[in-house]
């Protein structure tokens, strides 16, 4: 071996510091306007159906 190739082996220390940062950042929003809306829209359907109902009921009790 020549002088300089060992001297290459002898100076050739890596120091490899590979740093990796990651920031994950999610945001999940949820409008609850719209899911309120709906679920007063099907509350008043349901209303509106049950109370339809008693009232045919009651003129049939009638009559018997």
């Amino acid at each position: 071996m020549s002088k300089e190739n060992q001297e290459t082996k002898s100076h050739s220390h890596t120091n490899n510091k590979n740093t990796v940062h990651v920031n994950n950042n999610f945001n999940l929003t949820i409008n609850l306007g719209d899911s309120l809306n709906l679920l007063a829209l099907i509350g008043s359907i349901y209303l509106i159906r049950t109370l339809t109902k008693k009232r045919k009921q009651t003129p049939k009790q009638e009559k018997m």
